[in-house]
């Protein structure tokens, strides 16, 4: 009997096709979503195929809600003292319910929006450190920036702190194996890379990054926002947050899970909080997200406070691509009368997410959104402001990677004060921007529009 190979191997495409469809269909996204999927097989049957158990399995998705615990550890950030509890507003009650986290409270606020200046800070609270220091970055470049700060970290090492570094496996790919890191296992300096794209067991889950830009020293002082470790960081507009008091132990217990996800070790214990330590003076929610959540946090905390906007929106992301229902919220917001500014980058370090971006600006436009473009500037902040007296700063971007994909965190704050310093740097970032017209808007070129259409498409996983 003759085989014949080839119908063989179309059998079995045709076989992968359709149960793959089925699997597809069986899910719980969008309509949309799960149509593209099913084109993409479809036409596409070994590179749809491939492309979907990487960056569409559900199971995926599974693996991580398994791995990924919540540590009794998180429960210590939770101030019980009376004189902490402060009335957070609609706003922040609203966010309590919606995501089921409790307010901290957090000291020495700090608005950082330069890079050199978040570099000298950091430096100066690393070379304190006396019992450990926690580094968690989604991209760590081994540049000039990168060694001397690996460098800091090594001393710190032989001196007897006990030193955690984590990298991201997509976004520090090139560092993974460089002599960088070798020099920080060497000095003794504990390392981990979270979804490795080079482990066997981590390669499928690299669309599931680790976007997140921390560091902790001795529990007493954190840093958290956008900016990573980089050179180009010194030369892009960015925003991060340095802050201590009670908040601080929250963000640790997210870098103990990040670290018992990425390693299998539990070091919850050796990072416990400083006895005493003052709560803080404002109260604040440090909102995590990750794809191991029921429901992404961010995003739904993000879609609570716009619906309650009622005077003004102020956005500053670097890649806006945001889902139906967030359009809607913006569009419906804008035409009530609401003020609603976005300020994206008009030189950006990721061409196709800016085009993908690009795509949403007719219909903002046409109602009511104001949308600036920074002149030649990469602007990499991720701010929102609602009325003058909420902000949140962190490291989630305007689009589904980041609050359906990514493990992200941000900072929530109830403060008109604070408020007003971001409302400033907004004011900054304006005044040297540009505001998109609609009228030049619809001149684009048919090609254009074909291309960042074409981008759009690509959104959920851009």
């Amino acid at each position: 009997m003759t085989i014949h190979y080839d119908n063989l191997l179309t059998y079995l495409f045709e076989l992968l096709s359709f149960v793959l469809i089925m699997i597809i269909l069986s899910g719980r996204r969008e309509a949309r979503a799960n149509l593209s999927w099913v084109l993409a097989v479809i036409l596409f049957p070994v590179v749809g195929a491939l492309a979907y158990l990487i960056f569409g399995n559900p199971r995926l998705k599974n693996i991580v809600e398994k791995r990924m615990k919540r540590y009794p550890f998180l429960d210590r950030s939770i101030c019980r003292d009376k004189k902490c509890e402060v009335d957070v507003g609609e706003l922040g009650r609203l966010i309590t319910k919606v995501t089921g986290m409790q307010p901290v409270r957090c000291w020495n606020l700090k608005l950082i929006s330069d890079a050199a200046e978040k570099y000298n800070l950091l430096e100066a609270d690393i070379m304190s450190a006396q019992n450990y220091i926690l580094m968690e970055y989604y991209l760590f470049r081994d540049d000039s920036v990168g060694r001397h700060f690996a460098s800091l970290l090594e001393q710190k090492a032989r001196e007897g702190v006990c030193v955690y570094f984590m990298v991201d496996g997509w976004g520090s790919m090139g560092l993974i194996f460089t002599n960088l890191m070798k020099r920080l296992r060497k000095a003794g300096v504990k390392t981990a890379v979270f979804h490795s794209p080079f482990g066997l067991r981590t390669a499928s889950r690299v669309n599931f990054r680790n976007h997140r830009k921390i560091a902790v020293i001795d529990g007493r002082i954190a840093y958290m926002g956008g900016m990573n470790i980089g050179h180009e960081y010194q030369e892009w507009a960015d925003a991060h947050l340095r802050f201590e008091g009670n908040a601080v132990n929250s963000v640790a217990g997210y870098f103990a899970e990040d670290w018992m996800f990425a390693t299998n070790e539990d070091i919850s214990e050796n990072i416990l909080v400083p006895k005493g330590m003052d709560c803080g003076d404002r109260t604040v929610h440090l909102i995590p997200s990750g794809p191991h959540q029921t429901t992404p946090m961010i995003y739904d905390s993000l879609f609570t406070v716009m619906n309650r906007a009622r005077h003004s929106i102020d956005i500053i992301t670097p890649y806006l691509v945001p889902n139906q229902p967030m359009m809607e919220v913006l569009k419906n917001t804008a035409k009530q009368g609401i003020k609603v500014r976005i300020v994206v980058p008009g030189k950006n370090n990721h061409p196709i997410i800016a085009a993908a971006g690009r795509s949403y600006y007719e219909e903002l436009i046409e109602a009511g959104v104001i949308i600036y473009e920074a002149k030649d500037k990469m602007i990499h902040a991720k701010i929102i402001t609602i009325d003058g007296n909420w902000t949140t700063v962190g490291s989630a971007n305007m689009d589904t990677r980041s609050f359906r994909l990514n493990f992200e965190l941000n900072l929530m704050v109830y403060s008109a004060d604070f408020a007003e310093q971001v409302k400033n740097l907004i004011l900054h970032y304006i005044s040297m921007s540009e505001s998109i017209a609609l009228d030049e808007l619809r001149k684009r070129p048919f090609y254009v529009r074909v291309f960042e259409g074409g981008c759009r498409s690509l959104g959920p996983v851009l």
